[in-house]
C-alpha cells in the first residue's frame, strides 16, 4: 500500500527530480558546445584545404553516362566498320585520326572487345553464299 509522503520527503524528492534536470541541462549545453567546436574546426579545416575535386557527384553521374555513350558509339561504329570488309588500319584511320573518338591503345583495346563479340554471335550464311 502506498503510503502518504510528508512535507520533508515530498520537498527531499522534488529537490533530487530538480538537480536531476539542472544535471542534464548541464549535460545538454556541454555536449552542444562540444558539438559547435568541432563544427567550427571542421569548417575551419575545410576552408583552409583547397578543393581538389569539387564536382558534384550529379556531374560525375553526368561524365560516366557522358563515357558510356561515348564507348557505345566507338563500339558501334567499329562494328559497322568491320562488318563492311574495312581493314584493321583504315577503321584506325577513319576513327583515331579523322574522327578522334579514341586514343590509339584505346583503339585496340576496343577492336579486341568488338573481334569478341563477333566470334560469340553465329554468323548467319546468306543464301548468295
Amino acid at each position: 500500500m502506498f503510503g502518504l509522503l510528508t512535507r520533508k520527503q515530498a520537498e527531499k524528492e522534488f529537490c533530487k527530480i530538480a538537480q536531476g534536470f539542472k544535471d542534464l541541462k548541464k549535460e545538454i549545453v556541454m555536449r552542444r558546445e562540444i558539438e559547435l567546436m568541432i563544427e567550427n574546426v571542421i569548417l575551419k579545416n575545410k576552408n583552409e584545404i583547397p578543393q581538389i575535386n569539387s564536382r558534384t557527384p550529379r556531374t560525375q553521374r553526368r561524365k560516366k553516362a557522358d563515357k558510356l555513350l561515348d564507348k557505345a558509339e566507338l563500339l558501334s561504329e567499329m562494328a559497322n566498320l568491320s562488318k563492311n570488309g574495312h581493314s584493321t588500319q583504315e577503321m584506325f584511320n577513319i576513327i583515331v585520326e579523322q574522327k578522334q573518338l579514341c586514343k590509339k591503345t584505346c583503339f585496340y583495346k576496343y577492336l579486341k572487345k568488338v573481334h569478341e563479340e563477333f566470334a560469340r554471335t553465329p554468323q548467319t550464311k546468306t543464301p548468295n553464299s
